[in-house]
């Protein structure tokens, strides 16, 4: 007699004190351990049970579940239902039936099967798998399985009745399995309640390939093909070449929480439609290393694609591990968010930041994924954007209405794009880790606001983002600041908020994202748009020529933190300019009426390319020091700034904190003290800033 009314336990407390549990003496299970109630005792019900103590399923039986009478469920229980499914015990009680598949060796041309006990089941008598075909092996009922051997035209199967097994979980242990297809998905997950779980043992190289002109059962194409929630765990390695699609696809839930994941595919490398979850440790299964390898003639490197509104899902997130993705296309794609919180990532796209194409667009309006004409003649007529996060849009495709947002708070990302190296359609924000952007358009853009640091104003360290090499650095209708480290060598603006006099950004409003000629996203006017600095540390260098450091085409506002920036222009906007506060210089050849305007508290003298720059507080330490790139005629200092002096030269000191290293140099610190020095003094009077005049002087 079975329990009618299930009960469930969180893990806490079973392993917290022991759970007393009332069973009933007059009731006796059929077989001891059979804890989903089917008659047998296999790997099934220890999945079930684990999961039961777990708080994450529930039993059928829960006198069958009380393995060694105590009246506790608890994990002994686990460990001798484990133990009698792997020894097959002979008790009369308890009976494991032999022909229970536990192992699949695929050979050329057949298939050897095998019970728990290392005994050959005969396929025909298999009690949980069928075979067709001599080497078309379907697995029917929860379980954990072994598969090794090596088979040019093979395929594992999936196919567990949800109805009958509502908690079920498969498990296939790759143990060194080399399997190919040539007209079909060779690991194919047509359906299983819980979820499908591919575990690659340690010391062991397994790969998994298909043809190149085949569709599925799913009328799709991928190497390993899911139409549940997957898992990939372990510590082996695994191969998969995908050679008429995708690499590895999964239409729910797709983990990947260890091993060595080697992705070569056609189109797209890993593909989970509500979800890639990467690196993300949970309570059953622990995090160790993790390394994939992604690689795509004509696709995307990951990518999530589930478009329903408030469904929480389209998600890429990345927590831990060493990801290399090489794409054709976007390196990284996520339909409605993408989160980084830890690992190491590292993406390159189409012909990278070397790209020097001209023209192309994606038409006039942008487009899904597009990005329209915009004022970089020398970008893609592809989406090869490093991260994207799409976002969702009416029926048309064109009118931006929820999500795209993209976050980094951790780890350490570095990408080499031809298209924009960081791109969503909602809000981005960049506020942890080491984000190192190279590319042949934008560092980073984002259609809505676009958020630096979340630490105090002296806060330098807790995100740094430097962009090498791009079009322009750092775009995006509203762009707050509030602490970190930003260093950008572009050769349009540095900064650019709602748009340059250059129209970059889209002519129209699609995915993709951008603005235009008319306003950001054809939905605001162009003051609609602020660049706001309340902390942190900002060293802008852009090309000659009539190019910003900062430009916003609505307010400019510096209320805090250390602003290095140079261009014709160093600080440009079209609102109200309010950069009074705070640590701001400009390195500037601009022309001396500029001196009439109140507002700098230092100048300094020419300075030549090459040379360091310090400015040294009354109190002898130094504020901030610099390499410029270029001559410059003019320096000046203002905001908090008072009683200091500009010095060239000279050496500093061992306590000196530098803000990053970039291209192995050491461009800018603070602290510490400097010796030797030839102090800078200006022509001109105290003067300050006019909008629309400045100069172009700092660089690397």
């Amino acid at each position: 007699m079975k329990q009618k009314h299930m009960k469930k336990y969180g893990a806490a407390a079973v392993t917290a004190a022991a759970m007393s549990l009332a069973l009933s003496t007059a009731v006796l299970a059929a077989v001891k351990g059979d804890v989903t109630g089917d008659g047998v005792l296999n790997v099934a019900d220890a999945v079930a049970f684990t999961k039961y103590l777990t708080a994450e399923g529930t039993i059928t039986d829960y006198e069958a579940a009380d393995y060694n009478g105590d009246g506790v469920l608890n994990a002994a229980d686990l460990t001798l239902i484990k133990r009698a499914v792997m020894t097959k015990p002979t008790e009369p009680d308890n009976p494991v039936s032999d022909a229970v598949v536990t192992s699949i060796t695929f050979g050329a041309s057949s298939v050897t099967l095998k019970n728990a006990a290392g005994e050959t089941v005969d396929a025909a008598k298999a009690e949980n798998v069928t075979v067709e075909n001599g080497t078309r092996v379907t697995i029917t009922k929860p379980g954990e399985f072994d598969a090794d051997g090596e088979c040019a035209d093979g395929q594992i199967r999936v196919d567990v009745n949800e109805e009958a097994y509502p908690e079920a979980q498969v498990t296939v242990n790759l143990r060194g399995l080399t399997l190919s297809s040539k007209t079909d998905s060779p690991v194919y997950v047509n359906s299983v309640s819980d979820e499908f779980v591919l575990t690659v043992k340690k010391d062991t190289v397994n790969t998994i390939s298909d043809g190149t002109d085949y569709t599925n059962a799913d009328e799709g194409a991928g190497a390993i093909y899911s139409l549940d929630d997957m898992k990939i765990k372990g510590k082996g390695t695994l191969i998969v070449n995908g050679n008429c699609g995708d690499g590895i696809v999964c239409k729910d839930d797709l983990k990947i929480w260890n091993g060595n994941i080697q992705v070569t595919a056609k189109d797209d490398g890993i593909r989970g439609k509500d979800s890639v979850r990467i690196g993300e440790p949970d309570a059953e299964d622990g995090y160790e290393a993790l390394t994939i390898t992604v690689k795509t003639e004509t696709g995307d490197g990951i990518k999530s694609t589930n478009d329903t509104a408030d469904s929480g899902k389209g998600f890429v997130r990345i927590s831990g591990g060493i990801v290399k993705i090489e794409s054709y296309a976007d390196g990284i794609q996520a339909e409605q968010f993408f989160e980084m919180n830890g690992g190491d990532v590292t993406i390159s796209t189409y012909q990278g930041s070397g790209y020097t194409g001209s023209g192309g667009a994606w038409g006039g309006g942008g487009g899904r994924g597009g990005m329209g004409m915009d004022g970089n003649p020398n970008k893609t007529d592809i989406s090869a954007k490093g991260i994207k996060a799409v976002g969702l849009y009416d029926a048309t495709g064109n009118t931006w209405q929820s999500m795209g947002n993209l976050t980094i708070s951790g780890g350490r990302l570095t990408v080499d794009s031809s298209d924009d190296a960081l791109h969503c359609s909602g809000d981005m924000s960049l506020v942890g880790g080491t984000i190192v952007l190279a590319t042949a358009d934008d560092g980073a853009h984002s259609d809505h606001t676009l958020t630096i640091g979340q630490g105090a104003a002296d806060s330098y360290d807790d995100v740094t983002v430097i962009v090498t090499k791009g079009y322009e650095g750092i775009e995006a209708k509203d762009i707050l600041q509030n602490s970190g480290t930003v260093i950008t060598s572009v050769t349009d603006d540095g900064y650019n908020a709602g748009g340059g006099k250059d129209s970059s950004g889209t002519t129209g409003g699609g995915p993709g994202g951008g603005w235009g000629q008319g306003g950001f996203g054809g939905g605001f006017g162009r003051e609609d748009a602020s660049v706001t600095i309340q902390g942190g540390f900002v060293l802008v260098n852009v090309t000659s020529g009539d190019h910003d450091g900062i430009d916003s085409n609505g307010d400019l506002t510096v209320t805090g933190g250390i602003v290095i920036t140079n261009g014709n222009e160093p600080f440009d906007c079209n609102g109200t300019l309010n950069v009074k506060s705070g640590v701001w210089i400009e390195n500037s050849t601009c022309g001396n009426y500029m001196d009439t305007q109140p507002g700098y508290s230092v100048n300094g003298g020419s300075v030549s390319a090459g040379e360091r720059i310090t400015l040294v507080g009354s109190d002898g330490k130094v504020i901030v020091s610099f390499i410029a790139g270029k001559s410059v005629t003019k320096l000046r200092a203002g905001g908090s700034v008072t009683g200091a002096s500009f010095y060239t030269g000279g050496t500093l000191s061992d306590d000196t904190t530098y803000f990053q290293t970039v291209y192995d140099k050491q461009l800018a610190a603070y602290g510490g003290t400097l010796t030797g020095g030839t102090g800078s003094t200006g022509s001109g009077s105290s003067g300050g800033y006019n909008p629309g005049q400045g100069g172009p002087g700092m660089g690397w």
